[in-house]
């Protein structure tokens, strides 16, 4: 079933144009900081009191006092709830009811998502799906007749930016809910949804609740309609076409190494973890939701490293890899790799992806040959999206031993690497100096090598395991929990 999945797989990566990239458009409104504003009449639906989620992706231009993104607040006599920039020079953070983040999280021309969240007494805010810490004292919030407003606070202080994708919830929405639905369009009727604008208009003099529900707003001053956050191009749907795939996957690695420069929505559509950076883990995070895969049955890696000898280029991790992206000090085409089945290995220049199109994980051994022994950087990401920069390992004189998990229940894996053909022996010893057990005696060849202890009959305790050619040795104490 895999194999033939795998066949699919690789026959649609050489059939795909590169350059085949399409064009997706969606609007915002732009508020010119004096005057612009929408509103939308009130309603019952809109009083939101006891348990409310705030939505909205921005871009601001400049940054101003208490300027105002959504609002249906009038005075302390009269609290509603208030989404706005900080009341603190220079502005650029987050006031959510009067609770505020530091300055600095914001910068002008970029995109962000805000997720304000009230549950009970207790104020949320999450950046691109990142908890924010908050300062200051919450509103108590109740209902009034103000309208609802964007683009303003209820004292005329006035957004400069874009807005686009306001959506407004009756629930207290979790952090995963809100990653998870930030990047795509919604459709209307979902559970908590009260009102909901995408503003794609693109012309006019209202904005339209897409829930059906009628809470439409007009549009005050001059607001103008611009280009969008492009939802439809996000969640990793890179080619438009309404489907995430291989296809998208091709796309991205291309962005990624440089091949394609991509538009305005594909690069924010390739951010899918909304990190700010367009890497590896963008493209792992995209196979894992075409394989469906559940990270959760993988195992994290925790300590990685790498070695050359003899221009092999040789990893090792203790969980399960998922991608590699490493870049070079200088071009050189590399031809003799050994990712497996399953896997792709592409470059450009002096850039190289890695990475696994069946969910399976890369084994320790020799990756690839290197003629210059040049890499610049080596990151790794495993299927729990642990992205890691890992160093070179230099050869010891003997040869290297290593021991995980430590504390071990009821496997320990041992590695080590022979600087030559030598014959080996491992054993076993108790805290009394002890021979509990000879694991290994036997001629290995040059290279990495690796074995399992699964101790059956021993009680929990530290022990030492003690690897020896007959005139160098390496102990490594180990923890067995029972």
């Amino acid at each position: 079933m895999r194999k033939n999945f795998m066949t699919k797989i690789i026959s649609l990566i050489y059939l795909v144009n590169m350059c085949c990239i399409l064009n997706g458009q969606e609007h915002s409104l732009r508020f010119d900081g004096s005057g612009d504003y929408v509103s939308v009449p009130d309603h019952s639906d809109l009083d939101l009191v006891q348990n409310y989620t705030l939505e909205a992706w921005i871009q601001p231009e400049t940054f101003g006092w208490l300027n105002g993104i959504i609002s249906k607040y009038h005075n302390p006599a009269a609290n509603g709830y208030v989404l706005r920039l900080k009341s603190q020079a220079p502005y650029s953070g987050i006031s959510f009811d009067e609770r505020e983040t530091s300055n600095g999280i914001l910068s002008s021309g970029h995109w962000y998502h805000l997720a304000a969240v009230k549950e009970g007494t207790q104020r949320r805010l999450y950046i691109n799906g990142a908890a924010q810490s908050l300062s200051g004292s919450a509103l108590s919030t109740s209902s009034n007749s103000n309208p609802l407003r964007f683009g303003s606070d209820y004292g005329g202080r006035y957004f400069n930016g874009k807005i686009d994708e306001i959506r407004l919830w009756n629930i207290a929405r979790t952090q995963d809910e809100i990653t998870s639905s930030m990047d795509i369009s919604l459709n209307g009727d979902e559970l908590g949804l009260v009102a909901y604008y995408n503003f794609n208009e693109g012309s006019g003099s209202q904005i339209i609740d897409q829930t059906g529900n009628n809470h439409n707003g007009t549009l005050s001053g001059n607001p103008t309609w611009s280009d969008g956050y492009s939802v439809s191009a996000s969640g990793g749907d890179l080619n438009f076409d309404d489907q995430i795939n291989i296809f998208d996957t091709v796309i991205l690695s291309a962005l990624i190494l440089g091949i394609e420069q991509g538009n305005e929505a594909q690069i924010q559509a390739s951010d899918i973890n909304q990190d700010g950076t367009l890497d590896i883990a963008d493209l792992i995070l995209l196979i894992e939701w075409i394989l469906e895969l559940d990270p959760t049955s993988t195992t994290a890696i925790e300590n990685a490293n790498f070695l050359i000898n003899n221009n092999d280029v040789i990893i090792e991790t203790d969980g399960d890899l998922a991608g590699i992206d490493i870049e070079l000090s200088s071009p050189e085409k590399i031809n003799d790799h050994n990712v497996p089945e399953g896997w792709v290995w592409k470059q450009s220049g002096t850039k190289i992806l890695a990475y696994s199109l069946d969910g399976s994980a890369l084994e320790d051994g020799i990756l690839f040959k290197l003629n210059n022994n040049k890499i610049k950087t080596f990151n790794i990401i495993d299927w729990k999206k642990n992205k890691k920069s890992i160093s070179k390992i230099f050869l010891p004189q003997t040869f290297m031993l290593k021991t995980s998990p430590n504390p071990f229940n009821p496997v320990l894996n041992i590695s080590y690497y022979l600087e030559n053909d030598s014959s080996i022996e491992i054993k076993i010893f108790n805290l009394k100096g002890q021979v509990i057990e000879t694991l290994y005696r036997q001629n290995k060849n040059i290279g990495l090598h690796t074995l399992d202890w699964s101790p059956e009959n021993l009680p929990s305790g530290n022990y030492f395991l003690r690897i020896s050619d007959g005139i160098n040795k390496q102990t490594s104490k180990v923890l067995l929990l029972k």
